[in-house]
């Protein structure tokens, strides 16, 4: 460890620069001006490249604030303040002023200066300038920049970004493998139940052939109840929602099993298909063991005689039209348990049921299997990471 220097961040950047106006000099616009621009948004969700909007710039601002390889960006404000994202080659893109982007000097290797951003020092450290002050906390380049970092000889750095980088590379082809799954099964509920549906086909309410429940939040003033111990029952939030896939694994809460009884909180059984329905609409994902969730989430139990799969019932809800059950500005507040039990649903003849069940369920598989290899893998790499940072376990060059 002799060889290794502690530093703050503003030593090893060679500049640090906040965006464009996200109004006046980089406006989102619905034509395809060759430019994307990088939002909070697209980060905080993870957009990937072609659900960018696009944006019209000037050349000079395009050159200034043109997105490069090696690049990182962080967030800057409110709700998604440090939250981080690196730019793997160059692109045909800017950035706007929610966020702040960092360039490496000579002293660091990109890659794993943005690791040091995977840190739990870095989420206390974002936490220390940011909580508390504000209901829209906004951080300065200055106080981002003096955040402590330990660098090792360079050799070291790529030794240890490359060990990291493997096991992300690993991740992102998992996730590329399901999202490619899943849209193959798209396709094909849209083909054979939109486009080409029989008409003699009957349609039904969702509260017709399936349980609908809601799920509760016991008192948010009383912390007993509340839990981060995997111990306790995982109680489902609309952003665990947005986190995992298809299946969810993962629960940011959990409820202790008192709260469960006390509040009478509806258990959602393994192999259901929850969705929000408040605040963010449509959100959907299918429970791999028995969970809870709040009361923006709803669950669909099947019965006896319920004539759908819990995979048709994924697609249906990933693809309905949510904004027809309510006015562009209100549908966030407009849809309740009554409209989601009122939906209609096309119930295909059972041989065609069975038909499509045999194609998509081994994707789905597939998809869950590969859900829960990314989950070992992310364990192993936050397992790696702080020991690596730190030196106390060294790589030999």
């Amino acid at each position: 460890m002799n060889s290794w220097r502690e530093c703050k961040l503003g030593d090893v950047v060679e500049f640090a620069n906040t965006g464009l106006d996200a109004i006046k000099r980089a406006p989102i616009v619905d034509i395809n001006t060759g430019i994307k621009c990088l939002r909070i948004q697209d980060v905080s969700q993870s957009k990937e490249f072609i659900n960018w909007g696009f944006t019209q710039v000037n050349e000079k601002d395009y050159s200034k604030f043109q997105l490069k390889q090696n690049d990182i960006l962080i967030a800057r404000t409110g709700a998604s303040i440090g939250v981080k994202k690196f730019i793997s080659e160059d692109m045909k893109a800017v950035f706007n002023n929610g966020l702040i982007r960092l360039r490496a000097n000579s002293e660091v290797y990109p890659k794993y200066l943005f690791y040091n951003f995977l840190s739990t020092e870095y989420d206390g450290f974002i936490e220390s300038i940011s909580g508390g002050t504000s209901t829209q906390p906004n951080m300065q380049i200055g106080a981002l920049l003096s955040f402590d970092i330990s660098i090792p000889p360079l050799e070291e750095q790529k030794a240890i970004a490359e060990i990291l980088s493997s096991l992300d590379d690993k991740i992102d082809l998992l996730h590329h493998q399901n999202h490619t799954l899943e849209s193959l099964a798209q396709t094909l509920f849209r083909q054979w139940f939109i486009e080409e549906a029989k008409e003699e086909w009957e349609e039904k309410t969702l509260g017709e052939i399936t349980n609908i429940a809601i799920g509760r939040t016991p008192p948010r003033k009383e912390d007993e109840w509340f839990s981060t111990d995997s111990k306790d029952v995982k109680w489902i939030s609309i952003k665990d929602l947005g986190n995992d896939g298809a299946f969810i694994f993962k629960t940011s809460e959990y409820l202790t099993q008192e709260a469960v009884e006390r509040f009478n909180v509806p258990v959602i059984p393994k192999d259901t298909v929850v969705l929000s329905f408040k605040m963010t609409v449509g959100r959907v994902a299918i429970t791999t063991e028995a969970m809870l969730s709040n009361e923006a989430i709803a669950h669909f139990k099947f019965h006896d005689k319920t004539p759908i799969s819990k995979e048709y019932l994924y697609l249906f809800l990933k693809t309905f039209p949510y904004d027809s059950l309510g006015s562009t500005s209100s549908i966030v507040t407009a849809i309740n348990s009554a409209m989601i039990k009122e939906m209609m649903v096309l119930i295909p003849d059972e041989k065609i049921m069975k038909e499509f069940s045999s194609i998509v369920e081994p994707q789905f598989e597939k998809i869950r299997q590969n859900q829960q290899q990314i989950q070992t893998l992310e364990n192993l790499r936050d397992t790696l990471l702080p020991k690596l940072l730190s030196g106390e376990v060294r790589v030999e060059i």
